[in-house]
């Protein structure tokens, strides 16, 4: 509206018995402050209300308009509200006004740039983007049907509505997936802080109690190898799926560094693979013994006939990377992984090796060394990871040659053969 058409506002001094009066002569509307430019009280049929609005340019942008309830006459007399509304008068003269609710950032535009941001992260360090997925679901799932269209202003507000959510997700959807929850609202706000100055600095989850978290140590104990072996030997069907699960088991590998195994980080010769990328951000090249490369050959002599959510061609066990979770076995996953920690100890392997062996950085040694000390420790890990691999096969009951009533896999020369042998070129895998 221009100025030549706006109607004149009607100004006077505001104090609390003329507020008194026009509530009791039932005289409703808007009265503006003289003193204070922008203070306005509306007075209504059920309560009074102060208000703070002003109109400014930001930046040289079009008008903005700023519009902030200050509180309710009585409660808040009318030198309360001018203190408070000279205190907006300053944020907006320094550039750092609270923008208004039409303006202010809805939590959804924000929760769309951090998983861009996760996406990007991922990007840079050469790994696929596994959180960020993660994130996606349960914000898709749980987040945002409760605080999609809330602004990051009323979030950081209302502790106390993210506190009730948390417990509410807790009880119908775990404590884990609670706690995931209310961290990435957490971690969303503060990334947003550092786009926009004018966001309160109190976090939105500052009155969340967390559920107690730990780790699972669950490992297959020895007596129980072969009913593992007796559910292995049911997946018929799948050579893929049974490679890949008793590779995890006799490498110890972290199930997602399985899964994206290439055959462009096996070295057949070398009798080794690379672990690229892995959890510490480095490639890790450990050893394989041959119980170990007999596994892999199963998987490069298996038919497999694609499935259209795998994109990369030269996977060692393409289709793997949920399996996981879902296959019908009495450990998996991380469940191996614990299983191999274990053997390392009953065969009292230096803990040192068990460490390297299974790309941990032991404590006081900084991530960066680990891939120096791995190449400097290679043949006591190469002796200490045949001696795993034959414990666990002797566990399973499980013959690596063309000796067993059910031989895993063809016969496999041992190391010392194949490095006397020409460096042809590895079979390819059946298409």
């Amino acid at each position: 509206m221009s100025a030549k058409n706006a109607k004149p506002r009607k100004t006077s001094k505001l104090n609390d018995e003329a507020i008194k009066a026009q509530r009791e002569f039932e005289t409703y509307g808007t009265f503006y402050d003289r003193d204070v430019r922008g203070l306005r009280v509306r007075v209504g049929v059920h309560r009074s209300t102060w208000e703070y609005y002003r109109q400014y340019r930001k930046g040289g942008s079009k008008v903005k308009t700023l519009r902030h309830v200050l509180g309710h006459f009585p409660e808040m007399n009318t030198i309360t509200a001018r203190k408070e509304a000279e205190k907006i008068a300053g944020k907006i003269a320094d550039g750092v006004a609270t923008p208004g609710k039409k303006e202010a950032t809805l939590f959804s535009v924000a929760w769309d740039r951090y998983l861009a941001h996760l996406e990007r992260k991922a990007t840079e360090k050469g790994k696929p983007p596994r959180w960020r997925d993660r994130a996606k679901r349960l914000g898709d799932k749980i987040i945002l049907p409760v605080f999609e269209k809330w602004t990051l202003i009323e979030l950081s507000k209302s502790p106390a509505a993210i506190a009730d959510f948390h417990a509410v997700t807790t009880k119908k959807n775990g404590p884990v997936s609670a706690n995931h929850c209310a961290r990435l609202i957490r971690a969303c706000y503060r990334r947003e802080t550092r786009l926009d100055r004018t966001l309160p600095p109190q976090l939105p989850t500052s009155a969340v109690d967390f559920n107690k978290e730990e780790a699972s140590q669950d490992a297959l104990d020895f007596k129980d190898f072969p009913k593992w072996r007796k559910a292995w030997d049911k997946i018929e069907d799948a050579p893929i799926r049974k490679a890949y699960h008793l590779f995890c088991l006799l490498s110890g590998v972290r199930p997602g560094e399985g899964a994206r195994l290439r055959w462009s980080n096996v070295r057949d010769n070398e009798q080794s693979f690379t672990i690229p990328t892995a959890k510490a951000g480095k490639d890790i090249v450990l050893p394989a013994s041959p119980e170990i490369m007999a596994v892999l050959r199963m998987a490069r002599e298996a038919t497999y006939k694609g499935h259209h959510e795998v994109k990369i061609a030269d996977l060692v066990f393409p289709g793997c990377a949920q399996i996981s979770a879902r296959e019908a076995l009495p450990a998996r996953g991380n469940q191996l992984r614990h299983t191999y920690r274990t053997i390392c100890a009953d065969l009292e392997i230096d803990d040192l090796i068990s460490h390297f062996l299974m790309g941990h950085a032991p404590a006081g040694i900084n991530q960066r060394y680990v891939a120096t000390l791995i190449l400097q420790n290679g043949p006591a890990m190469r002796t200490a990871q045949e001696r795993i691999s034959k414990r666990i096969v002797n566990l399973l009951g499980l013959t690596l040659g063309g000796h067993d009533d059910a031989p895993l896999v063809p016969d496999v020369p041992n190391r010392e053969t194949n490095r006397k042998k020409s460096k042809a070129a590895a079979p390819a895998r059946v298409a």
